[in-house]
């Protein structure tokens, strides 16, 4: 440069060439990062969904419980005041991951064989997945423990949860009791310390901690208020205190610390910056559970009938909130528009701007163009069911809930008015017989579609290479008759005789080692140990057996032996695997079945 400051020619390539570089560098940064900032600007998504709780909500009215977290976000919030889910948990749940009906799902009851949603459905997921959304899910998952089925197979890139529905349930880590228990972290288990529902927030928050440079989509399912009922005592005590019934304090004490983590939540989200740009769905997967009730004057049902399993509007219609700060959906509104748990998938992809997956086929309405102006239910011409199938009776509709405008059909004879009668206290279907014409023919078309879909089991996938070693429980022997069912870790210890076949389907014909034990392997636990009813060798299980494709095997244990293992070949297709624990003059299905392909 000379002394004037005029730049020599030289000078001025150099420094043309020097910006041709910067900006091609500027230029290829960008394009490499495109994806990355358009990501940025998609909305993050958490659904949260309780188990058994019902409306028992501050906000809702209940007059026990504490929740000033959630009326706090509730305030702000669409209040989907229609809002229903299917008759329990697993129907829930199924519908809630596909947008379909729990009978297309093939999960659509919580035991005999149909807890398992076969795994060609297309998951709300799968879809945030496909999109760049980090996924995961936390708590209670309650639609198969086996590959394909698991969460971490369904389209979740993180998983933190239990097995089967609840803990104490047969699958569930042996001895868990809500406290410091063991759950499974991308499908190995892990003990956690705290309490059940403090651990799956904070598994939750830690996730958002870590992918909160990416659009998320959770689902957080805590496995309150789920039995058995269980919190500490600082919890429980202000409501017996109270005069409270102790069944009823626990379950309430339980809410109540749902709330504060579910306010821990909603400050990491603050800290964060995400709650803005953060869509959250928070619901119930059904009715209160009827147990912690146990008809105290204390229950509180928000001034419907019914509890969970049952077809009145208390068994199926909940609470949901709907919270999206950036999305201008009509917040701090009560919305009654009829919506189904299995609308939650297209309205969530709506808001977000996403496109359905190809092969999906969501059967669910999105609700999205209803958030600021909701339909009336008299104007909606949509009918949809409460309704779950009778294995030893198909053709059973005494539990059938069909819900059309403000009508409500039930067992295909009485009919109310919700809007007039929320209780369901008179019927009035001789006065409309014309409706109850229409809404039984809306029934008979779902019935038959639903009955197509649930003659064939779904069914446990061995000797697949992709899941060479498969565990299998009681809990999911597939039964049509009635019976005992070996169901709870307790079925186990008392010695509970259930029957019934593992609905399997071999994928390779060779080598197959199957291990029957009456307690998990990792327990190394013998069959000689029993529960209340029993002492040590006081009953001995002498022999097992097994049959599977035209072969039956039998062994002789010990009370001191802690399986008995067969190696057979197996030629591939279904087969249904039976099994047995025969002593006394007594037989039932092995309670754990542990099947590896040995190649």
């Amino acid at each position: 440069m000379n002394r004037r400051g005029f730049m020599k020619t030289a000078d001025k390539r150099r420094m043309l060439i020097i910006i041709f570089m910067l900006t091609g560098m500027i230029n290829l940064y960008a394009r490499n990062n495109a994806p990355h900032r358009q990501n940025r600007d998609k909305p993050n998504v958490i659904v949260i969904m309780t188990d058994d709780q019902g409306n028992n909500v501050g906000f809702q009215g209940n007059p026990h419980v504490k929740t000033p977290h959630i009326d706090k976000f509730a305030g702000g919030a669409v209040r989907l005041s229609n809002f229903h889910q299917e008759p329990m948990c697993t129907a829930s749940r199924g519908a809630l991951m596909t947008g379909k009906p729990a009978v297309r799902t093939g999960a659509w009851r919580t035991s005999l064989g149909r807890t398992m949603m076969r795994s060609d459905n297309i998951t709300i997921a799968e879809a945030f997945k496909a999109n760049g959304y980090a996924t995961g899910q936390f708590g209670k998952w309650h639609l198969g423990d086996n590959w394909p089925m698991r969460p971490q197979d369904q389209g979740f890139d993180e998983v933190v949860g239990l097995r089967c529905g609840a803990v104490g349930q047969i699958a569930d880590y042996w001895g868990n009791d809500y406290f410091d228990d063991t759950y499974y972290h991308n499908g190995q288990p892990k003990q956690y310390k705290g309490y059940c529902t403090d651990v799956f927030f904070e598994e939750t928050m830690r996730f958002i901690k870590e992918n909160k440079d990416e659009p998320f989509f959770i689902y957080l399912a805590p496995n309150v208020t789920h039995l058995p009922l269980n919190v500490a005592e600082k919890y429980s005590k202000p409501h017996v205190d109270n005069g409270v019934d102790e069944k009823l304090a626990i379950f309430y004490g339980m809410i109540d610390n749902l709330d504060e983590n579910f306010g821990r939540l909603m400050a990491l989200l603050k800290k964060e910056g995400l709650d803005e740009n953060t869509i959250i769905l928070f619901t119930t997967d059904d009715g209160a559970q009827s147990a912690a009730r146990s008809n105290s004057p204390d229950a509180w049902n928000m001034g419907m009938r019914g509890d969970k399993g049952s077809m009145e509007e208390g068994g199926h219609r909940v609470f949901s909130f709907l919270r999206w700060p950036n999305g201008n959906i009509g917040a701090g509104t009560d919305n009654d528009t009829l919506i189904s748990v299995m609308d939650v998938y297209p309205t969530l992809l709506d808001l977000c701007g996403l496109q359905s997956p190809e092969g999906a086929e969501l059967q669910g309405r999105s609700f999205a163009p209803y958030l600021k102006k909701p339909l009336s239910p008299e104007q909606d011409d949509r009918p949809f069911f409460f309704y779950y199938f009778n294995p030893k009776n198909l053709e059973d509709r005494s539990k059938a809930c069909v819900m059309w405008k403000n009508w409500r059909l039930l067992g295909g004879v009485s009919l109310y008015d919700i809007e007039k009668d929320r209780m369901q206290e008179r019927d009035i279907a001789p006065e409309h017989p014309e409706v109850v014409k229409q809404m039984t023919a809306f029934f008979e078309a779902h019935h038959a579609a639903g009955l197509e879909q649930i003659k064939e089991p779904v069914r446990f996938v061995l000797g697949d290479p992709r899941a060479a070693k498969v565990e299998l429980t009681s809990q999911d022997v597939y039964r049509v008759e009635g019976g005992p069912q070996a169901f709870g870790q307790s079925n186990t210890r008392d010695l509970v005789q259930a029957h019934g076949p593992y609905k399997v389907t071999v994928a390779t014909r060779g080598s197959y080692t199957i291990t029957l034990s009456r307690y998990p392997l990792y327990t190394n636990l013998p069959f000689g140990v029993g529960g209340r009813k029993m002492e040590e060798n006081d009953f001995a299980i002498e022999k097992v057996r097994l049959a599977i494709a035209g072969q039956t095997v039998e062994k002789a244990v010990t009370p001191k032996d802690t399986h008995a293992s067969f190696t057979l070949d197996l030629k591939a297709g279904d087969a249904d695997l039976d099994t047995a624990l025969i002593g006394d003059g007594k037989d039932g299905v092995a309670y754990f079945v542990t099947v590896e392909f040995e190649g």
